[in-house]
């Protein structure tokens, strides 16, 4: 396997999701895998590791084949064929973030959407980034991602459409085959 440096610019929050693909990838490619953030806020509760990946800040000399980068303020320096996906939530300094990153960077893989209750939803994000042309979503878990920093472990009895948003991206973005992913997730659970 060649190196897969994934970067997740967004404003918004998405621990939750880095870090169940995260473990996933570590399940699936059995390598060693790091997850790089520049906002150590929520990952500081898992004392640099959590379920066999290491957590680390951008300072991280080390790094193994997979690194995830989550990424809140504009774009990881230095970084050479990474795979770039944006990531919004409705709220405006998310998608103003978004704005300036398609000024800055090449244009996405992926938009990843992190869906909230509010009058907004898909065909609005669509109009605003039609440049954009593969997104997914799932919807915002206030539960998970708080009871994931107080456990300080992930678990991954998680609702369908964010099981289905981390298969979509693991598929492709990370081209692991449709036809493994149902065992992926049996594997990773029994593992956990």
């Amino acid at each position: 396997m060649t190196d897969l440096n994934i970067v997740v610019a967004g404003d918004c929050e998405k621990h939750d999701f880095i870090l169940v693909a995260a473990i996933l990838l570590k399940s699936y490619f059995n390598n060693d895998v790091m997850i790089i953030s520049d906002n150590s806020r929520h990952y500081q509760y898992f004392e640099g590791e959590v379920s066999g990946i290491r957590i680390a800040d951008s300072s991280a000399a080390d790094k193994p084949d997979i690194v995830l980068y989550d990424w809140h303020y504009g774009y990881p320096e230095d970084l050479e064929e990474e795979v770039v996906v944006f990531a919004t939530t409705y709220e405006r300094q998310a998608m103003e973030n978004v704005d300036k990153l398609l000024d800055q960077k090449q244009m996405p893989a992926l938009l990843l959407v992190i869906e909230e209750e509010c009058g907004l939803g898909l065909k609005y994000v669509d109009k605003y980034y039609p440049v954009i042309h593969s997104k997914i979503s799932y919807i915002s878990s206030p539960e998970r991602r708080i009871d994931w920093i107080q456990d300080g472990r992930v678990d991954l009895k998680v609702d369908k459409d964010f099981a289905e948003a981390v298969n979509d991206f693991l598929i492709e973005i990370c081209n692991v085959p449709k036809k493994d992913i149902k065992k992926l997730w049996q594997y990773a659970r029994k593992r956990g």
